[in-house]
């Protein structure tokens, strides 16, 4: 389940599991196939944090805007209320 893999994802991106890059691929493809399902806003704020994090590839740290937690917690955030979108009728 798609739902799934995202989850387990910010775990292992979380954990330094998995690269930024497969990270976001991961998120660009399962999360756009959630949005195809979702209003556009959905689309558009996934599109944002992904955006800020591969921005982060840039800093060896976290940046004085946002950190890597900060950012997946955003992500899990966007997932919750996705999947409450999708289950609602």
């Amino acid at each position: 389940m798609i739902h799934a893999e995202l989850r387990q994802s910010l775990i292992d991106y979380g954990k330094d599991a998995t690269s930024t890059d497969a990270f976001v691929a991961l998120w660009r493809k399962q999360g756009g196939a959630l949005c195809e399902q979702l209003p556009p806003q959905y689309l558009k704020a996934l599109d944002d944090v992904l955006m800020r994090i591969e921005s982060s590839r840039l800093f060896s740290g976290d940046s004085c805007s946002f950190s890597r937690e900060s950012l997946t917690d955003a992500l899990a955030l966007w997932l919750d209320k996705a999947t409450a979108r999708l289950a609602s009728p």
